[in-house]
């Protein structure tokens, strides 16, 4: 590499820079050895298997789903008639007050900081099912949001099963609760 493409590297932030340290202590974790090619093709990389998922019967979840056509004619014209943008399946999870999420936000201060580990004990209901594969999952605050989102939290997720790449998820901060030190 030349003196112009150190130049044009951007200067990191310390936040920047600590994610980018850790993506290469992860990367230095994970790999198992490196094998060369005698023939000049790019050299094989070996990594340690990954720890297994949590079972899913493991971590219940917090909430109930009505499906819209599982509900009768008049309770359907109900639903339509409160919110025309209904949608096909409504989550029963409770929303929080504006006084609930402040207390949350403020009760979070006490451990919310980078690099946090942290374990998904919740979720949302998602249509496809991905927010409830997350729940019992452990990783590492990757980013704290600000406002208008401060009651979300981007996630870093550690590694399981045969996952290559990493996953960063954006999370409600009621669904996060801190590790002390390691698994």
């Amino acid at each position: 590499m030349d003196d112009r493409d150190e130049r044009e590297r951007p200067i990191l932030t310390p936040d920047g820079q600590w994610r980018a340290d850790y993506r290469k202590a992860q990367r230095q974790c994970r790999i198992a050895g490196v094998r060369p090619d005698m023939f000049g093709a790019p050299a094989t990389e070996h990594f340690h298997r990954n720890r297994k998922p949590p079972k899913a019967e493991d971590w219940p979840l917090d909430f109930e789903i009505t499906r819209f056509h599982d509900l009768s004619p008049k309770e359907q014209a109900h639903q339509l008639a409160a919110d025309s943008h209904t949608p096909w399946a409504r989550s029963t999870r409770k929303k929080l007050t504006p006084e609930e999420r402040a207390a949350m936000i403020a009760s979070a201060a006490n451990w919310l900081r980078l690099g946090q580990r942290v374990r998904i004990m919740g979720t949302s209901p998602s249509i496809d099912g991905a927010n409830e594969r997350r729940v019992g999952r452990a990783g590492v605050v990757w980013r704290v949001c600000g406002e208008p989102f401060a009651d979300y939290v981007h996630i870093n997720l550690d590694l399981i099963g045969q996952e290559r790449t990493e996953k960063v998820v954006f999370v409600e901060l009621r669904d996060v609760e801190p590790i002390e030190g390691g698994d």
